[in-house]
């Protein structure tokens, strides 16, 4: 009788086999990984971009509420003192960034997901849950969530459920131009008055990431900015800004090439000197979280681009018809700023 000898055949890995399939594995992960983490960072620069345009496209459907001035929307404007819908003194407390945007959401131009970017960093920037939508009710004098009555000037007071204080709770990660008034000294036209409006200017920002506070690029400022996080890094501030022409540009600087504080008919001085480095105010390149005069009250007009946070407003003067016009005051804050003025700017 034959014995048969069954050789058993081999069901597992040897241990070499094993480390040489994880060595494998781990080699291809090293090689992919930072290629899909810059995919991923690529793609929410792309739809940051988009939800920019968005946001400013919004304003420009708005401007056609104006069609004489094509202006974009005000707060100041949409509730006037008094209880007549449309009329009435404006009320230029009214006249931060919560309000405004919350003012956008009301009418449907814009959305509470919209105004947070995909790239946003910070812990205290979230998409506004719980706005109101039922609170609109011009014949009420209410005309958005957080609004309230005037009757006579008074700020606004009542408790908002869209905020945008970055130093408690914030609902949007953009920077807007602010919204403040022309100053009793001025001759020329501010800001406001030039470019819170479908002017087509393609070399003027009015939305986008927010900066470093007042464009500062020292280490104590530049260095420790969160939005550096954003599109950056960690290393250098990069970000998406809208024109007002509705073209969105990928800005690596704080001054964007082509966007100088020089007014419109004067000579460009040679080489890249910034507004605040140089004697005349208005000429020099433009930084675009700064306010190029300082707040001053005799520096300039106040019409290069600003672009900032701006939680609250107070202002000084007279708002009535025919006055010599209304101050409007802010304060650095938010990354640590110090009080310049009154009212509330945000940056970090």
């Amino acid at each position: 009788m034959l014995s048969h000898h069954i050789k058993k055949s081999r069901t597992a890995f040897t241990l070499i086999e094993l480390l040489v399939v994880m060595a494998i594995i781990s080699l291809l992960l090293g090689i992919l990984l930072p290629a899909l983490n810059n995919a991923r960072a690529k793609a929410r620069e792309a739809k940051d971009g988009t939800q920019v345009k968005q946001v400013h496209g919004g304003l420009v459907i708005a401007s056609a509420d104006n069609p004489s001035t094509g202006a974009y929307p005000l707060p100041s404007e949409i509730n006037r003192i008094g209880t007549m819908v449309g009329r009435g003194i404006v009320d230029e407390f009214k006249n931060d960034h919560a309000s405004l945007l919350a003012a956008c959401i009301a009418k449907n131009l814009l959305s509470p997901a919209l105004l947070v970017s995909p790239s946003e960093v910070s812990g205290k920037v979230a998409i506004c849950s719980n706005y109101d939508m039922t609170k609109y009710d011009p014949a009420k004098d209410i005309f958005w969530d957080g609004d309230v009555t005037n009757p006579s000037s008074e700020k606004m007071s009542d408790p908002q459920n869209f905020t945008t204080d970055l130093m408690l709770r914030c609902n949007t990660s953009y920077a807007f131009l602010p919204l403040g008034g022309k100053k009793p000294t001025a001759k020329t036209q501010s800001r406001r008055e030039l470019q819170w409006k479908n002017s087509g200017d393609s070399r003027f920002p009015v939305v986008g990431n927010r900066g470093v506070k007042d464009g500062l690029e020292t280490p104590e400022e530049y260095s420790v900015s969160r939005t550096l996080e954003i599109h950056g890094g960690r290393a250098s501030w990069e970000g998406q800004m809208a024109y007002n022409d509705n073209h969105v540009n990928f800005e690596r600087t704080f001054y964007p090439t082509g966007m100088t504080c020089v007014p419109k008919g004067k000579a460009v001085p040679p080489g890249d000197t910034a507004c605040g480095a140089i004697a005349v105010v208005g000429v020099g390149l433009d930084n675009l979280f700064k306010r190029d005069d300082d707040g001053s009250q005799t520096a300039g007009n106040d019409t290069d681009a600003w672009l900032c946070v701006v939680n609250k407003v107070d202002c000084s003067g007279s708002n009535l018809p025919g006055s010599a016009g209304v101050t409007t005051t802010y304060k650095t804050g938010g990354g640590g700023g110090t009080t310049t003025t009154s009212g509330n700017v945000n940056y970090d």
